[in-house]
């Protein structure tokens, strides 16, 4: 599971990610955009995955190494 997260945060996640929130940012400027159905759920995943990561890594860099 290490290794995984490892190759995850080497990659372009955190950028693609930080694209995708921005593009949902920008959508959200308009009302027809903002009242849809998913745009409630994308928005709060886009809030979430910072933290959530954030979580992830901070409970792998604890483990001992082996």
């Amino acid at each position: 599971m290490r290794t995984l997260f490892s190759v995850l945060a080497d990659s372009d996640l955190f950028g693609t990610l930080a694209i995708l929130c921005l593009l949902v940012a920008v959508a959200g400027l308009f009302s027809k955009v903002r009242r849809s159905r998913l745009y409630f759920p994308i928005v709060f995943a886009c809030l979430l995955f910072m933290p959530v990561l954030h979580a992830i890594g901070s409970y792998f860099l604890s483990l001992p190494s082996p």
